[in-house]
């Protein structure tokens, strides 16, 4: 439950990934979301390292932050510059790979490793999890929120496409682009 509630939490990847199935459907949005939840297993399993630890240190969370902000702000700006130059009938002729689009977006974005440390690494000193079954079991339990939600999200973003027009995708592009730049500023200025 604690890891449902954990992705609940709305970022720069909800928006991504919804704007995916709206776009391009149910099955493109869940390879998206594949390639998150394999992201999020990945940064889960370091979180228990040093990395963990060395995102404490002030300097190094400044660089990290400083990094995602230019990450996120780029992709927000593609967003943005390829609004006018979609139709929906080009779109579906030509889908990015979706699975490593969610490996960038996910990858590049800090805010992920940050969280993802920050949530075992605080479990961990606050004795709550205690036992590599425990933390397994958690972890598991996290991914598996993972998919449901961005599961749930790309199965909604499916329907939603029925009722959507070229002009309004236009406009998804520039919300999700202006979302996602101020998700970079917002993590700057943090």
């Amino acid at each position: 439950m604690l890891g449902l509630t954990l992705q609940l939490s709305v970022g720069p990847v909800f928006f991504a990934v919804l704007h995916k199935a709206i776009k391009q459907g149910f099955a493109e949005a869940l390879k998206m979301t594949s390639a998150v939840t394999l992201v999020d297993a990945f940064y889960i399993g370091i979180s228990f390292t040093a990395i963990s630890a060395l995102i404490k240190i002030q300097y190094l969370h400044r660089i990290i932050s400083m990094l995602g902000m230019f990450v996120l702000i780029y992709f927000g700006i593609n967003y943005i510059k390829n609004a006018n130059k979609k139709s929906i009938a080009a779109e579906s002729g030509n889908i990015e790979n979706s699975f490593f689009y969610g490996l960038k977006l996910t990858a590049l974005n800090p805010l992920t490793i940050i969280f993802w440390s920050g949530t075992f690494g605080s479990l961990i000193a606050g004795g709550k999890l205690i036992g590599m079954q425990n933390i397994i079991l958690y972890a598991a339990g996290c991914l598996t929120a993972t998919v449901l939600f961005l599961g749930s999200v790309s199965f909604t973003g499916q329907y939603i496409k029925k009722f959507v027009n070229e002009k309004v995708l236009r406009i998804m592009d520039y919300t999700v682009g202006i979302v996602l730049i101020a998700f970079g500023i917002h993590l700057f200025f943090r």
